[in-house]
């Protein structure tokens, strides 16, 4: 049961790898409002405001349009821009159908700027928060020199403290739901980061090995070269000999041109994201020959026996 309802959310707001994260606080707060607002009319039917259902009406249908134009036709930015249009048009109306500074605006105007940060990119964001602020301020001076242009839509204290008692628990609702998207967002952020600064931290340990591993390799061939170069200077030595050094030394020239020319090829897949693996028949003893002839040299050195 659990399992079913969770993907039938994760279907209704988009998956986490395939829906940003404001698209998905905007799908969570549509299907919210979707839910709330037929609440919202038992209780004006209830505290004796039932005039006011027929905007929640209204509202009920943009909502499900901008949520089914943003989840299943990838619209966000028009739909955000229209929820965000539709709001700063209802809330001056609400305001002063609906008991101005005693109703539930103000509460509702908070929501919207929580909505907009949420969603919407800074700059925008920005100046609708700075409509939505100057709006109300506007709003409750106009009430503040002249009451007469509010009407109190509430026959009772009852009413009026069950409306603002749903709007608080609305608003505190969606707050959370913005916040905990955005903490998890914080904290998925964060763990990759992590995970991504041990992950170059693991590839840069094992290229110092390797590289470490490479220079102590060419060090022996590179002796060995050099140990023969020395002979040939300070020995006199005959036709026969020297050409048997030359074979060497040749061999030995080879083989450490080999090798850094392996290296060099490993370093330049390296800079370009890694290796391409081709898989081919290759003579095992080749290579292993090639291996020991490369440490032949400083084995005999040190009178080891290959």
């Amino acid at each position: 049961m659990i399992y079913t309802l969770s993907k039938l959310h994760t279907t209704l707001i988009g998956a986490t790898d395939t829906t940003s994260i404001q698209a998905r606080i905007f799908h969570e707060m549509c299907l919210m409002g979707i839910l709330a607002i037929p609440i919202s009319f038992v209780v004006n039917i209830f505290i004796g405001v039932p005039h006011i259902n027929l905007m929640l009406a209204s509202i009920f249908i943009a909502i499900f349009l901008f949520y089914y134009n943003s989840r299943f036709r990838n619209n966000l930015a028009l739909s955000v821009l229209l929820f965000t249009i539709s709001t700063s048009l209802f809330l001056p109306i609400n305001y002063f159908f609906n008991s101005g500074i005693a109703g539930p605006s103000l509460l509702l105007s908070l929501l919207s700027v929580v909505f907009t940060i949420a969603v919407m990119p800074r700059k925008k964001a920005l100046t609708w928060i700075i409509i939505s602020v100057v709006s109300m301020l506007v709003m409750c001076y106009l009430e503040f020199a002249n009451p007469k242009l509010i009407i109190n839509t509430y026959p009772n204290r009852a009413g009026l403290f069950l409306d603002i008692l749903t709007s608080y628990m609305a608003s505190i609702a969606c707050v959370i739901v913005v916040l905990s998207y955005l903490i998890k967002s914080q904290q998925s952020e964060n763990k990759k980061a992590i995970e991504a600064s041990m992950a170059l931290k693991q590839a840069n340990d094992g290229k110092t090995k390797l590289l470490s591993i490479l220079s102590h390799d060419l060090r022996s061939p590179l002796n060995s070269i050099q140990s023969f170069l020395e002979i040939l200077v300070d020995f006199d030595l005959d036709e026969q000999e020297r050409k048997a050094i030359k074979v060497k030394l040749l061999k030995e020239t080879k083989s450490t041109q080999e090798m850094l020319f392996n290296l060099l090829s490993w370093t330049k897949s390296q800079m370009e994201g890694g290796v391409k693996v081709h898989v081919v028949s290759v003579n095992l003893y080749e290579v292993i020959e090639s291996c020991i002839d490369i440490q032949r040299a400083a084995a005999t050195e040190k009178c080891i026996g290959i």
